[in-house]
């Protein structure tokens, strides 16, 4: 019985194995056995990224060997899968295709290399290669044979990478569960009871992880404290932003009442700490329920607006976006709220909330929105307007986050 033969009667049992890391360990442990070479390698083949990776290979150093990932085209492996064509060289030293990086990380030194790539439908899978032939020379029935057992492989191979990519996206996707329920617990999910204070709040992220956060934080006596930002970006950096920016803001601000102290503080310390384009836009306020006095930080965030009588009233004075630069100044605005006024905090999701033609729903549509609801409690309102925003978009869902406070001032001492 020639040498192919046998090792597909004898490795049947690889069409079975899914679990990829045993599966590559049984297929070097097998090239290592019938071509009699040092080390068998075998790298599996990224198409997106045009890469090949060291996914197994044996001896001492295969840990070292497995960090290092090739282009196409380049090393004897990338030769291979930009060819398509197996090759035999006795003498390594001499061929330029083969790179000597591996050899000088790891220590090693490669004499001779067989190699052939493996592909399923047309498709490069990945390349197998056997090292270091023990005795003489790898021939050319060795490089049948190991094109043999990378056409046998092909199949199962392909399989056990697809199975893992399953595994590996099933595992992202409970670890983005995890950790969009601990950001979810950083949110307020109910309001506050302020005397004299109507609120509700409301977010609905774009994806799994968002980068708005809202706050609603009451403090001994009548003061609360409301907050609206939205950190640059989308997905997981942005919510890793978010985490940063609430942590600190829910920390100082707890401790001083100090609005424009408390963005200082987080413009610092995220323009000199966090590298790269982070930066996070917030509109900060100190609400007196009692007397109805507002004081508020805006850092490049929309406006809040103000609802009085048949008026919208934009609260338009601030400055940098917190975390540009670090010698940014912030200053606080005042202004006096009175029974009946509606205040209303939200992000850019909500007023560049676009038709699919060009169209922004836009801060005009949003102010009157909420004026024909104006005599709704707070929840109603915010309702209102969400279902106002998605019916100008046509669909439910959102291309940015979405987040949206409604403050109703009731007056000094109502419930």
């Amino acid at each position: 019985m020639d040498r192919i033969r046998r090792f597909r009667k004898e490795m049947i049992d690889l069409y079975s194995e899914v679990d990829l890391r045993q599966l590559l360990e049984k297929i070097t442990a097998a090239i290592r056995g019938y071509l009699a070479c040092e080390e068998a390698s075998i790298f599996i083949y990224d198409a997106e990224r045009e890469e090949l990776a060291f996914e197994t290979a044996t001896g001492a150093q295969a840990e070292e060997l497995k960090r290092i990932v090739l282009r196409k085209g380049e090393g004897v492996a990338g030769w291979i899968a930009a060819e398509r064509q197996g090759v035999i060289i006795d003498d390594c030293s001499r061929d330029p295709r083969h790179d000597g990086a591996a050899d000088r990380r790891t220590n090693f030194h490669t004499r001779s290399l067989l190699g052939v790539p493996v592909e399923a439908g047309g498709r490069l899978v990945g390349v197998l290669e056997a090292v270091n032939k023990r005795r003489g020379r790898f021939s050319q029935a060795d490089k049948r044979l190991l094109a043999g057992i990378a056409a046998f492989l092909a199949i199962p191979l392909q399989n056990a990478v697809l199975i893992r990519g399953m595994l590996e996206r099933e595992k992202l996707e409970k670890e983005l569960q995890i950790a969009r329920s601990i950001q979810r617990s950083f949110l307020r999910q109910e309001p506050p009871v302020v005397a004299g204070l109507d609120i509700a709040f409301l977010n609905i992220p774009c994806s799994q992880m968002g980068g708005d956060y809202y706050e609603a934080l009451p403090l001994p006596g009548s003061e609360v404290i409301l907050g609206m930002s939205d950190v640059s970006g989308h997905g997981i950096p942005a919510a890793l932003g978010m985490a940063v920016f609430r942590i600190g803001f829910v920390y100082n601000v707890s401790r001083n009442r100090d609005v424009v102290a408390t963005l200082a503080h987080l413009n610092r310390l995220i323009a000199e700490t966090i590298e790269g384009s982070l930066y996070v836009t917030s509109c900060a306020c100190r609400l007196d329920a009692g007397s109805g006095l507002l004081e508020y930080v805006n850092a490049g965030h929309p406006p809040p607006l103000v609802l009085r009588g048949g008026e919208a009233i934009a609260l338009e004075s601030g400055g940098l976006a917190v975390g540009m630069f670090a010698e940014s100044e912030y200053r606080a605005s005042r202004f006096r709220l009175l029974a009946g006024d509606v205040l209303i905090l939200f992000t850019d999701g909500v007023v560049e909330a676009d038709d699919g033609r060009g169209g922004e729903f836009g801060r005009e549509r949003l102010a009157a929105a909420a004026a024909k609801r104006r005599d709704l409690p707070a929840a109603g309102i915010q309702a209102g307007l969400l279902e106002e925003v998605r019916a100008f978009r046509g669909r439910d869902d959102f291309e940015d986050d979405v987040t949206l406070m409604v403050v109703k001032y009731l007056g000094n001492g109502q419930p």
